[in-house]
């Protein structure tokens, strides 16, 4: 749970709901990509709403440790991601969408599609080769995501091209996230690099978040607060 000071009263919101909320804001004119990615949080694994972002504890920032680290260390990427945003005058606006939701989801699967645990340390194993995981996990849904929501697809301004273009975009960036981190000793695995701007932005976005001497920017997330009473 995230504990608010608004007005002097004392608000506690689960990091789930704090997500979900992120994401409708968000996407409040994106209909399609909004029911696709609201429908994942209950597909997502469960762990990921529990698990810490470090399982070692050795790396990200206090916020980002134990119980609900790994939601509070996504949500801070995406913030990181809007201030990027800000302070680039070239973002192409129709892909803000797809980052946004490409900042939220890039560690759905962080430690596989089950989580495993290791044998010698006792924690939990972060898999080298998630941001792939995250973006198969997606991509394996969306056929049958549209097969199921004809109807509703005929009801907004939304089409099957311009859904599977935000889709190629949330997908690339989760799996570049990494940047230069995209070798690992134990995988012959080699993790695609940041090549677009948008690309780039997601991953420094979830380097800067990452940092020991980041803080979670409860000021900022406060909207969201106010906003679901």
């Amino acid at each position: 749970m995230i504990q608010f000071d608004i007005d002097g009263e004392k608000i506690e919101v689960s990091e789930r709901d704090l997500f979900k909320k992120v994401l409708e804001n968000e996407l409040c004119n994106k209909p399609l990509l909004f029911k696709f990615f609201v429908g994942l949080i209950d597909e997502i694994p469960s762990y990921f709403w529990s698990a810490s972002a470090s399982s070692s504890g050795k790396f990200h920032p206090s916020h980002e440790q134990g119980e609900g680290g790994l939601v509070r260390h996504s949500l801070m990427v995406y913030r990181w991601l809007t201030m990027l945003i800000e302070s680039d005058e070239h973002v192409d606006q129709e892909f803000i969408p797809s980052m946004v939701v490409a900042s939220l989801f890039h560690d759905c699967c962080k430690q596989g599609f089950v989580q495993e645990i290791s044998p010698t340390s006792g924690n939990p194993l972060t898999k080298h080769e998630h941001p792939i995981l995250a973006a198969k996990f997606i991509l394996d849904r969306v056929d049958k995501f549209l097969q199921d929501n004809k109807d509703f697809i005929e009801m907004t301004a939304d089409d099957d091209e311009s859904f599977k273009q935000d889709i190629a975009i949330v997908t690339s960036c989760i799996e570049s996230h990494m940047g230069r981190w995209n070798k690992n000793e134990h995988s012959t695995i080699i993790l695609p690099k940041p090549k677009s701007s948008y690309q780039l932005l997601v991953h420094l976005s979830d380097y800067i978040a990452s940092r020991k001497c980041s803080s979670f920017d409860y000021d900022y997330f406060k909207k969201f607060v106010d906003n679901s009473k």
